[in-house]
């Protein structure tokens, strides 16, 4: 599957006013990276929230140095897994990890395309992940996308396929700047970038 940020996390910036979705660094709160095995291990599904819900985590997870969120792009260094062994692995999962249990623990993004590194077969060696030149990811905004081509209609919304500029992967989703002509409610300006509420914008563009 193409990458993608968890809606769960999404939602969690639009309502929610608690701490653990921050993607700062905070001593030992901070964003970490899990190497899961994706063929008869973990899949990716748009429900999953926290943690508690990854499988066949590979390898002791790392934590992002020096975060950075700048106009709603995330970008951290690169990781390296020491002494990774198990099958082979697929994608990359980021996550805040805080103090609390790891059901607390949001789970942030979903990448197995256009990361140096995967796919690959551990041999106990050490695994370094680079990122995109350009950025871990970026979060919803008009003023972030490229290539925007209108697939269909829901109510009111559009639904949209785009790229994120300067990235090649194929995204479908919403235009913030839409969604506020209608659903002011499900748009909220983050690091001078607006971002969507999915699950309100599609209840209000339903209506």
């Amino acid at each position: 599957m193409a990458n993608a940020v968890y809606p769960k996390y999404k939602q969690s910036l639009m309502t929610e006013a608690d701490a653990s979705k921050s993607l700062d660094q905070t001593g030992a709160n901070a964003p970490f990276a899990s190497l899961v095995t994706t063929s008869g291990g973990y899949t990716y599904s748009a429900t999953h929230q926290f943690y508690s819900s990854l499988t066949n985590v590979q390898g002791t997870d790392v934590a992002i140095t020096t975060p950075t969120v700048v106009n709603g792009l995330f970008d951290g260094d690169d990781v390296t897994f020491t002494a990774v062994s198990g099958t082979v692995i697929g994608a990359i999962v980021l996550y805040r990890k805080n103090g609390g249990a790891n059901t607390t623990w949001r789970l942030v993004l979903y990448e197995d395309t256009s990361v140096t590194g995967l796919p690959v077969t551990p041999n106990g060696g050490n695994i370094v992940i680079t990122w995109n030149a350009s950025g871990i990811f970026q979060l919803s905004s008009i003023l972030s996308k490229q290539d925007i081509k209108v697939l269909g209609h829901f109510g009111h919304a559009d639904i949209v396929r785009y790229r994120y500029r300067g990235k090649p992967d194929l995204h479908i989703g919403l235009i913030a700047e839409q969604v506020e002509t209608f659903a002011p409610h499900a748009v909220r300006e983050i690091g001078g970038l607006k971002h969507v509420n999915y699950a309100a914008a599609f209840e209000a563009a339903a209506a």
